[in-house]
């Protein structure tokens, strides 16, 4: 078992993280993860929002992989692991609070962006997604018990 460093931990949260399950037929699915919150050095807890392939594979096969590169850093990873998928309970209430503190940051964000945007169009998306946003919840938390890292940079 490997576990993440500190640098790997901040890539992990400071950008979007991209999940690969596979089918139980080897079908592969890759999905942009949002929330990506190491737990421990070992560790890593999702949030599914939107997850439907996703979650019907991981109820069949445990096995999943995460990328995430930040490019301004020049780091980039892969982890592998076993994921758990939790609906309810500590995990749950856990990946639910992670949220809630990430939403009034990004709210945040996305506010001076409009502020200081003076495309239209741009303005139109950001609202829209400032809409969304609002609106999503939080349907598992999925803890990844990570036993492989490689850099990928």
């Amino acid at each position: 078992m490997q576990t993440m460093t500190e640098e790997i931990k901040d890539v992990l949260r400071s950008n979007v993280g991209y999940l690969a399950t596979s089918s139980p037929y080897g079908k592969p699915n890759v999905v942009p993860v949002g929330l990506v919150e190491p737990i421990s050095d070992d560790e890593v807890l999702l949030v599914d929002v939107r997850f439907n392939k996703t979650r019907t594979n991981l109820e069949n096969n445990r096995e999943v992989a995460l990328a995430v590169s930040d490019l301004s850093k020049l780091q980039a990873y892969q982890l592998k692991g076993k994921a758990e998928v939790f609906a309810s309970g500590e995990m749950f209430e856990k990946v639910k609070e992670i949220m809630a503190q990430r939403a009034v940051r990004k709210r945040v964000l996305m506010e001076k962006r409009l502020e200081e945007t003076q495309d239209p169009d741009l303005k139109k998306k950001l609202l829209e997604r400032m809409q969304k946003h609002g609106k999503l919840r939080a349907k598992a938390a999925v803890l990844v018990k990570i036993s492989e890292i490689y850099s990928t940079m």
